[in-house]
């Protein structure tokens, strides 16, 4: 599955956006009452986004190679993610529409697509990597989805933990700005999942982290997002995020 997705869009590490000046932004910093109620004030901060348009970086390693494009990224509240890479002359190389349920992966260059559903762990890997797809649209939107038994168990320093399954969840907050730092999910005693969250920066009330990095260490693999530029909560031309299907298109069948 990960060499299908590797080839559903060939050439985006190839050619790059064009890139517009960075907007100076604010550090950001979450505000709450005391640490106890950091969780619902960090959703609450996501609840208030409800638009995001901006062009990152995107890296990917895995033992089966490495690669690095430019992206530009749209989100409309409450669940649409696109994500779009364009060659020389505005060449549409790659498209990825993501909702709440289900993805299209569209290369126009080949006139090729595929889809399905974002809970189905076979065919909804990123790239060459076995994070999902709903991993990478939470990656891209900045926002780790917290459990509903997350509890402070280290106020010093600023730690949370939960149990969700057979899985330990250790989330480290920054008590200074109220941002989350870094997320660790662990399985029988080995870290499975590592994410971290850099760089927060604040529009309108809103923080939104510059820099993301998701690590799956036992299987070396690797996907980190920067954010060159962003704007928040802008209204977002419709025309912008959608896939146009021709008749002459190829639809790919995924065979187990």
């Amino acid at each position: 599955m990960r060499k299908l997705l590797s080839g559903v869009i060939p050439l985006i590490a190839v050619f790059y956006l064009s890139c517009t000046p960075p907007t100076l932004l604010k550090p950001g910093k979450l505000e709450y009452s005391e640490l106890e109620a950091w969780p619902a004030a960090y959703k609450g901060n996501f609840e208030k986004l409800k638009s995001l348009h901006g062009q990152a970086r995107i890296s990917v390693e895995s033992p089966e190679g490495a690669m690095s494009f430019d992206i530009n990224v749209i989100y409309v509240a409450p669940d649409t993610l696109f994500m779009s890479a364009e060659g020389p002359f505005g060449i549409d190389l790659g498209k990825i529409f993501m909702g709440k349920n289900r993805f299209i992966i569209y290369n126009q260059f080949n006139n090729q697509f595929f889809s399905g559903e974002l809970d189905e762990d076979y065919y909804n890997t990123f790239l060459q990597t076995d994070l999902s797809l709903k991993q990478i649209k939470n990656a891209f939107l900045g926002y780790v989805p917290l459990p509903d038994n997350l509890k402070l168990v280290d106020q010093q320093h600023g730690i949370f933990a939960a149990l969700v399954g057979d899985k330990k969840w250790r989330i480290t907050v920054d008590r200074k700005s109220g941002t989350l730092q870094s997320l660790e999910i662990s399985q029988n005693n080995r870290i499975i999942l590592k994410e971290e969250l850099q760089e927060y920066r604040s529009i309108d009330g809103i923080i939104f982290p510059k820099f993301i990095r998701l690590t799956v260490p036992d299987k070396k693999e690797m996907v980190a997002i920067f954010y060159k530029n962003f704007k928040i909560n802008e209204k977002v031309n419709k025309d912008l995020y959608h896939i146009e299907i021709g008749p002459k298109t190829k639809q790919l069948i995924i065979n187990r």
